[in-house]
């Protein structure tokens, strides 16, 4: 039997996850779920007794803890999802603002926003490590959602030697169920051609049963809720004769982009301060104690199948049967021309306690210098939180495409030191 820790309980996507594990506690063999969560979140005793009235709902098909202590929530655990928000949505939000003052991207995953996002989930991600080892199931697998996961996954495979860490993101899934229902069959039906980054990859080739359908699909673009629209990024797909992940619209059309959050901060605000309103509104619902089920506003939280995503890794992971699922983990000869050791999002074959990526043959050259270049940027900020090299940081952040200009660096790192002195491991 089976125990999975959640690290975050308390974020109101958790309702969706609980509804995952409901539907799938069989075939997981799962025993218990602990949800844990800091005792400064107002919100996590809503969200958790939410999920104790959906699993009374559904006739208690497993146990639910919830609680504070790390030992508590680790011990004997199988499975650890990740899904916290260090620095809360405070931080995202000076992550959005901060570099539009410098006239760079402000986004929460990628650029200045992901380096910012990135220093403050280090120490904490260290921590939370260290307690899997030590008191988690010898065999566990830590599930990541933190963000930024792709950079997460890169500093827990390489540079804290953890392995059985698979960092997901929506953003594949949702690509893959977009081809079935372009192609009216099942999700299992689909072969996605897909490699790069997280929130930065390129799919060249779609196979539909294993025959190439590629050319019918080039016009299918997946557009998550929190990117704007853009005729012009989907013209860039057509020309580069890829399929590209949303989040390429920061690089492919930075201008644009640029434009519309600087906008968006004197208007209706940026897409945290957003985020912010809707989760007080979502906590406001959970709080209804008739209410037992997950509520159809989550919706507008984002996110579109995280749960799918979780849920069925987690499943495969127990089964003695194969299937593809797309991971951030170590490349190890899947995309022939990058290195061994990049940490990329890519095919992977799971079953039964093994995670093994797919070949499939060379990127295309047109990805190449881009995934080199950020994946340098990603080493750079692992080795200046490493080293407290401010040195290193600076240098993360100029190499960055999203990054700032040089004239801008010292100002924009001195107020990004600012408002996190209570994470970054730079002083």
């Amino acid at each position: 039997m089976k125990k999975i820790t959640v690290i975050g309980g308390g974020s109101t996507y958790t309702p969706e996850l609980m509804e995952g594990l409901i539907n799938h506690h069989e075939k997981i063999g799962l025993e218990e779920v602990y949800l844990l969560d800091l005792k400064a979140s107002d919100k996590f005793p809503i969200v958790a007794q939410l999920c104790e009235r959906m699993l009374q709902k559904q006739g208690n098909p497993f146990r639910l803890k919830y609680g504070f202590e790390v030992k508590d929530a680790m011990t004997d655990s199988n499975f650890v999802v990740q899904q916290y928000r260090p620095g809360l949505l405070e931080g995202r939000i000076n992550d959005e603002k901060i570099p539009l003052k410098y006239n760079s991207i402000g986004q929460e995953t990628t650029g200045v926003g992901g380096f910012a996002c990135a220093l403050r989930a280090m120490p904490m991600i260290e921590g939370y490590i260290e307690a899997v080892e030590r008191w988690a199931a010898r065999d566990a697998f830590v599930i990541n959602f933190t963000n930024p996961s792709g950079l997460l996954s890169e500093f827990v495979i390489n540079t804290l030697g953890f392995e059985r860490f698979a960092g997901l993101c929506n953003i594949p899934i949702n690509m893959i169920q977009m081809a079935a229902d372009r192609f009216d069959c099942e999700r299992e039906d689909i072969f996605l051609n897909y490699y790069g980054l997280n929130h930065m990859s390129w799919i060249d080739a779609v196979k539909v049963k294993g025959i190439d359908r590629t050319s019918e699909a080039l016009s299918d673009v997946y557009k998550p809720e929190n990117i704007p629209e853009s005729a012009a990024f989907e013209e860039a797909g057509q020309n580069l004769n890829m399929i590209l992940n949303a989040y390429l619209r920061y690089y492919y059309t930075t201008t644009k982009m640029l434009e519309e959050e600087k906008e968006a901060v004197v208007g209706k605000g940026t897409r945290g301060e957003l985020v912010k309103e809707i989760e007080r509104e979502l906590v406001r619902k959970y709080a209804d104690l008739s209410l037992d089920e997950k509520p159809e506003e989550l919706t507008q939280r984002g996110g579109s199948m995280y749960s799918t995503a979780a849920v069925e890794l987690i499943r495969d992971l127990c089964s003695g049967r194969k299937n593809n699922h797309i991971i951030n983990l170590r490349n190890n000869g899947a995309v022939e021309n990058l290195p061994n050791d990049y940490v990329l999002e890519i095919n992977t074959t799971v079953s039964e306690k093994s995670m093994r990526p797919v070949c499939i043959g060379k990127a295309n050259k047109l990805t190449l210098g881009l995934i080199h270049t950020v994946k340098n940027f990603e080493r750079l900020t692992i080795e200046a939180h490493i080293e407290k090299s401010l040195k290193k940081a600076k240098a993360a952040l100029l190499i960055h495409p999203l990054g700032p200009d040089a004239d801008r660096i010292d100002a924009m790192m001195g107020e990004l030191l600012e408002v996190n002195k209570p994470y970054f491991n730079l002083f």
